[in-house]
């Protein structure tokens, strides 16, 4: 029995409790049984010539300058944006509200990946092309689209080395999923990876992720933040932080700060439901050291003390904003063994970037900004030694921001190459 045969097994044998926890958990939820059933392509849909999935709020950021240009270079036709987390199907909603309203844009779940569901959906929706943002291989949606031969393309591309060799396993079952899905890949490495497990048509695109765009009401609220801003404080955000960065994060703020007593914190977790959690941690450093602390969520923006030592962001969609506001940006999930994440937000705004030792999930970008001397890595116990480097030196903070940007705007070019790639496609 082959690893993909197996998988379809399990969703037979899985599904009764698969059923049961979803309609549970959707029950419960704002959308009620219509959540439910566009778990399992039940919704009502209209088809639309583009398919493109992104699972969550990072990939939902990445690929939606993509979308936009879709969208305003092809205005007759219909777009359809799925994910999979409430995170990125609230973003989708928030960034695409007149698209939304007109019809051009649809958004929905994607279903879960049970074959049945994975038919009905695309058959229902028959789009001329499907996207799916960086790699997310669901085995059921990609087979269902080799059957109703739909195109597919796997955009932005990347292999972890830990990805690669788990798939390197089941070298067999993955060369069968893929020989017929096109790839456009982030690196030249990534191109060789995805050949080697069988793919037939892979190419180099770049870094989707350096093509970011920044809505205009990010500048309009900044405007806001900006009015009380204290004219000497220097404001350091760390943000998408994971467990235990917090206090790394903190005992670096504390040493910096006897020092710097202009120093300011914006602190902002990576996931939700960790902000209480946070908040409490927060407040045993508030009590032992006698700090000042002003939460987001608890007013409007204009509310956030201006002379607090540390903002806690307690809020989703705002990290752009802050990244905006801030002086000096350290990037979460590269102090602790998660792999880090999205330096290029900050690099838009010409912001020094600092980050840890782990950042092996964004290797290429960091490799890049490296070499360019954009950008500054150290281990925990050197991070406080480097934010007062940084607050001290002004001309330090401008030449590494700049680098940053510089960088970015170098590596640009990854939606052309998208664009050019599926045109044939929409428009036979």
């Amino acid at each position: 029995m082959t690893i993909l045969t197996l998988y379809r097994v399990l969703w037979w044998v899985l599904l009764p409790g698969i059923i049961a926890m979803r309609f549970f958990r959707d029950w419960r939820s704002p959308l009620g049984i219509r959540h439910f059933s566009q778990r399992f392509g039940f919704q009502k849909i209209a088809s639309a010539e583009i398919l493109i999935h992104a699972v969550s709020l990072g990939e939902v950021r990445a690929v939606t300058p993509l979308v936009k240009r879709l969208l305003v270079e092809n205005p007759t036709q219909k777009i359809l944006f799925t994910a999979t987390t409430l995170t990125g199907s609230d973003q989708i909603q928030r960034s695409f509200k007149d698209a939304l309203e007109s019809g051009q844009l649809i958004h929905t779940y994607l279903p879960l990946d049970f074959g049945p569901s994975m038919a009905l959906f695309l058959k229902k929706v028959a789009p001329k092309v499907i996207l799916i943002m960086e790699t997310e291989i669901w085995p059921n949606f990609i087979l269902q689209a080799k059957k109703q031969h739909i195109p597919l393309y796997i955009i932005s591309a990347c292999l972890s080395d830990r990805s690669y060799r788990r798939y390197q396993k089941i070298q067999k079952s993955i060369h069968l999923l893929l020989s017929d899905v096109s790839v456009l890949a982030q690196t030249d490495e990534d191109v060789l990876r995805f050949e080697v497990l069988g793919v037939k048509s892979a190419k180099r695109m770049g870094n989707i992720k350096y093509d970011l765009t920044v809505p205009e009401i990010v500048f309009q609220r900044l405007a806001i933040l900006n009015q009380d801003r204290q004219e000497d404080a220097i404001y350091w955000i760390a943000a998408s932080t994971h467990e235990e960065e917090e206090e790394i994060i903190m005992e670096a703020f504390i040493r910096a700060k006897r020092r710097l007593p202009q120093l300011r914190l914006i602190l902002a977790p990576r996931h939700p439901e960790r902000f209480q959690e946070v908040k409490l941690l927060l407040d045993e450093y508030i009590d032992a050291h006698d700090f000042s602390l002003s939460i987001r969520s608890e007013g409007e923006l204009s509310d956030l003390n201006p002379e607090a030592d540390i903002w806690l962001v307690d809020t989703l969609g705002e990290l752009l904003l802050f990244y905006a506001f801030a002086d000096i940006a350290t990037v979460g999930g590269s102090f602790v063994p998660i792999g880090g994440h999205n330096i290029l937000e900050p690099a838009y705004f010409s912001k020094p970037i600092i980050v840890g030792p782990h950042m092996a999930e964004n290797r290429e970008i960091m490799q890049q900004f490296l070499d360019n001397s954009a950008i500054l890595q150290v281990e925990s116990d050197q991070l406080s030694i480097m934010i007062k480097s940084l607050v001290i030196d002004e001309d330090q903070r401008i030449a590494l921001g700049q680098a940053a940007e510089r960088t970015m705007a170098e590596n640009q070019g990854a939606i052309d190459i998208v664009i050019k790639e599926i045109s044939p496609l929409i428009h036979a």
